[in-house]
């Protein structure tokens, strides 16, 4: 009930916006010639549709033909205008929908021509046109109503590309039918090089080059209509010196056959439901779904084609609304398929009439030209019909054919190729659906390119932030290599997940002479990984229980542990739960790593004094009895914070005993360690000279005993004790380059 208010209230608000645009005598005018010039392009087009649709058997129908499809871009058009979100919006039937139902009017027309008559294969044509507008607007209405637009933006290049291709070669074999009643295909090839269908294609084809140097040399938007009028006078013009009437041209096939009289709309009747072959159109069902598809896909192209040039995001969810109720009301009224029509919408928005008063205006003039009846439509010439449809075709072959192979990767362009030749032998969905599989292989084989591992190295290059001994570091240099650090990245899928398991295998057997003790895998940067991913990691296991290793995860997400778990590669066993260690981050995983590798050589330390502590740093003995007088002891307990993020505090502090991190403050509000300090360790040396790390804090870790050297203190050493200042201010330095030194290392290490 809510969304059929919000959608009253929408075409309320939508027609009130309209008629207070228009009350501007300029924004009226504008407007009104908008209107003009898109109709009378949509009237041509539909002309040349209606003739590519009813051609061969249902040439004859052609006059029913070009009342629907003049119907169909009226209404569609007209319904567009209110509906859509931009106001200037045009729709008319498209190019690539056209062809499909051609295809399925012909199909139609080949299943029931033996058996049943005309009328009732007519009656059957216009009933599968309707059922596919009927289809394809309650599809995109549906779309529109869950908001699922933004989940369908995501088409792959190159399928789009071949699909448009494809709908070139139709759209070029439709022209050369229209133009000369023939059917083309390759065992009656040499019938299109006689004399008389030559001349007829051949017109067709110099008026399509025609219109193809002017579109690429000018762009002035009155320049296709202005072409488009000049070549019906120029044929009129040649008809006049050759003295041919217009009965001789037609008999020669130079004009359109004369429509019966009547209307030209002739909409479906219940008295012609029990006509209609139901079983002939359900067995072309495929048909109808790629009309629906190429439906979506040409409303997602257009769509992001019109907000690139009107310099504005368009929603698709309201435009799948706006193009699902026009195609329902023109199912309803026995008309086809229409959508945004990406041409004549750029050539409102260049007149500059931004107003749904352009596009009703271009559906009234369609209605107009129903009412004028077939006497005005049959005058119109069939070398500009083939040569506009043949204009069409070549500037989309032209375009994803020719200019393609010079932008396009071969594989991509392969797949342009492909999916063009698939659609023109096979059909449309089935060639879609190759241009996708092809699209999806080829992603696979690129991404499975790209090295999953981003960096390998040991713990001998690559340690935690955790403050350690000269000696330890020394220890760890020397037996990091003990220790295997793995980032990975990406997505781990059954194209990368075996080279990660060569790469790991490769480093096992490299280090039979210092064999292994810890693998230490990094997720942070992995998105995923599918069965082989979690498979692989199964080997791994195998791999450390041969070989007596430890496997430590970092970084793993809820989710990647839970399927190894699932799987099998963590917790399987007992063992197996403490042989797989899993930790939060990298920095923890690499103290984790450094406590295992140090525990037997450097057992439990010995407390030290801090008299001892800074004779081991800078002082000697008799320097550090002097110095201790000048600091101030402070006892804080775990979890206290001793500097605030970006707090002006200038002073020192040395640990005594215990131990404290330095942390970077995340916009998510959770915290990263930079560094964890314990006895011997001084902090605050950047503060200490008025430089305070804006989003750091320290925070003890456990209970510590620390002792504070403020500024006003320092000064006071500095005139009393100045070998101690010295001393000291050596020191920091010292510390500082040695902490740059490591950064250095680490950061080309990651490079």
């Amino acid at each position: 009930m809510t969304d059929q208010v919000s959608s009253r209230q929408q075409v309320q608000n939508n027609l009130l916006n309209s008629i207070s645009e228009t009350l501007e005598p300029r924004t009226l005018f504008l407007s009104l010639l908008a209107g003009l010039i898109t109709g009378i392009i949509g009237v041509i087009r539909a002309i040349s549709y209606a003739a590519l649709i009813f051609s061969g058997a249902l040439n004859s129908e052609l006059g029913v033909g070009v009342g629907l499809t003049i119907f169909s871009t009226g209404m569609v058009s007209f319904m567009a205008a209110i509906f859509s979100a931009l106001p200037g919006m045009i729709a008319t039937p498209l190019a690539a929908p056209t062809a499909i139902t051609a295809i399925l009017a012909n199909e139609i027309v080949q299943d029931l021509k033996a058996n049943f008559s005309l009328s009732d294969i007519v009656i059957t044509v216009l009933a599968a046109i309707a059922l596919s507008s009927l289809l394809t607007g309650l599809f995109l209405l549906t779309l529109g109503k869950t908001k699922l637009g933004s989940k369908i933006r995501f088409i792959p290049y190159q399928v789009v590309g071949g699909f448009m291709a494809g709908t070139g070669w139709l759209l070029v074999t439709g022209s050369i039918q229209i133009t000369t009643d023939i059917a083309i295909n390759f065992q009656n090839l040499d019938t299109f090089f006689q004399a008389d269908p030559l001349i007829h294609w051949g017109a067709a084809l110099f008026i399509a080059l025609i219109l193809l140097f002017v579109s690429e040399r000018y762009r002035h938007f009155l320049v296709m209509p202005g072409t488009l009028i000049g070549l019906i006078a120029g044929f009129y013009g040649v008809l006049l010196v050759t003295r041919t009437s217009l009965s001789q041209a037609r008999v020669q096939g130079w004009l359109l056959e004369n429509f019966p009289s009547g209307g030209l709309w002739q909409p479906l009747a219940f008295s012609d439901f029990g006509s209609i072959h139901w079983s002939a159109i359900a067995s072309h069902w495929g048909l109808i779904i790629s009309l629906m598809l190429v439906s979506l896909l040409s409303l997602v192209l257009s769509n992001s084609g019109i907000e690139l040039v009107v310099g504005k995001d368009i929603s698709l969810d309201q435009e799948l609304e706006s193009i699902g109720l026009a195609n329902i009301a023109s199912g309803f009224g026995t008309g086809m398929v229409g959508n945004q029509a990406l041409p004549s919408t750029l050539l409102v928005d260049k007149i500059g009439a931004r107003s749904r008063l352009s596009g009703i205006s271009s559906g009234i003039f369609c209605f107009f030209v129903l009412v004028l009846g077939p006497s005005f439509i049959s005058l119109f010439p069939k070398p500009i019909l083939g040569g506009l449809i043949l204009y069409l075709g070549l500037s989309l072959l032209l375009q994803w054919v020719y200019r393609a192979w010079f932008s396009l990767r071969f594989s991509d362009y392969l797949i342009v190729i492909v999916t063009l030749v698939v659609i023109n032998w096979v059909g449309f969905l089935e060639g879609i659906a190759v241009g996708f599989v092809m699209s999806v292989i080829s992603f696979m084989f690129n991404y499975s390119q790209i090295n999953v591992v981003k960096n390998m190295t040991s713990l001998a290059s690559l340690r935690s932030n955790i403050h350690r001994s000269k000696l330890e570091q020394d220890y760890l240099k020397t037996r990091g290599e003990k220790v295997s650090v793995l980032e990975l990245r990406g997505y781990i899928f059954f194209g990368t997940a075996d080279y990660l398991l060569r790469r790991v295998r490769d480093r096992v057997d490299q280090m039979e002479e210092n064999p292994l003790s810890y693998i230490l895998i990094d997720f942070r940067e992995v998105e995923g990984l599918d069965a082989s991913g979690v498979l692989t990691f199964i080997k791994l296991l195998k791999i450390a229980r041969k070989r007596n290793l430890t496997l430590v995860y970092t970084n793993l997400l809820p989710k990647l542990e839970q399927q190894l778990r699932k799987g099998g590669a963590i917790d399987a066993t007992e063992e197996d739960e403490a042989r797989c260690k899993i930790l939060p981050d990298l920095d923890r995983g690499l103290e984790w790593c450094e406590n295992q590798l140090l525990k037997d050589i450097f057992p439990q330390k010995e407390h030290k004094s801090l008299k001892e502590q800074l004779t081991n740093l800078f002082l000697t003995s008799e320097q550090a009895e002097e110095f201790i007088p000048y600091l101030k002891p402070k006892q804080v307990e775990a979890g206290e914070v001793i500097f605030e993020a970006g707090a002006k505090q200038q002073c020192l502090y040395f640990v005594e005993s215990g131990q404290v991190s330095v942390l970077l403050e995340l916009p998510n509000g959770q915290t990263k360690r930079l560094q964890t300090h314990s006895e011997g360790a001084i902090l605050g040396e950047m503060r200490f000279y008025g430089k305070p790390p804006l989003s750091s804090l320290v925070s003890a870790d456990s209970p510590s005993q620390l002792y504070q050297l403020d500024r006003a203190t320092f000064e006071t050493m500095k005139q009393e004790s100045p070998h101690l200042a010295y001393a000291l201010q050596e020191y920091i330095v010292r510390f500082l380059c040695d902490s740059l030194t490591r950064r250095e290392e680490q950061v080309r290490i990651i490079a």
